[in-house]
């Protein structure tokens, strides 16, 4: 099977693709990921939304909900892949733009039919900051 390769590039003047099982997977788990929901048109219940964890105080219960929740819509919209496990990293490991309030890693680990488990990790952030003093 081929897939359009992300982040979108063209090859010998054709789309660039791929038809590596394990790139393809994980393509479809970042896109699952960070979609949020009503972003998609004509498919409004497609994605996780990790992005809404970015503004709000994290605790061990909305974590635990967020994973439930994306665990489901991965479930339901990834073929051939089987989510094992999603962690999210502590904001303070992580600060790709300089500032760990926008910053949140992701860890996923997941399972090709017949495979060993893998792993795919990404950061999701928001380069400015964002706060009640900011100018609009």
């Amino acid at each position: 099977m081929k897939s359009i390769k992300i982040p979108f590039d063209f090859s010998g003047g054709r789309v660039a693709s791929t038809t590596s099982p394990t790139t393809i997977a994980e393509q479809k788990i970042i896109n699952v990921a960070t979609t949020s929901k009503y972003e998609r048109a004509m498919n409004h219940r497609y994605g996780a939304g990790v992005r809404q964890l970015l503004f709000e105080p994290i605790d061990d219960l909305s974590i635990a909900d967020f994973v439930i929740d994306a665990k489901q819509e991965m479930a339901n919209n990834i073929s051939r892949v089987s989510i094992l496990d999603i962690r999210l990293a502590p904001s303070q490991t992580i600060a790709s733009f300089g500032n760990q309030d926008t910053t949140l890693g992701i860890t996923i680990v997941y399972r090709l039919p017949l495979g060993a488990p893998q792993v795919v990790a990404f950061n999701v952030a928001s380069p400015g900051l964002t706060t009640e003093d900011s100018p609009i």
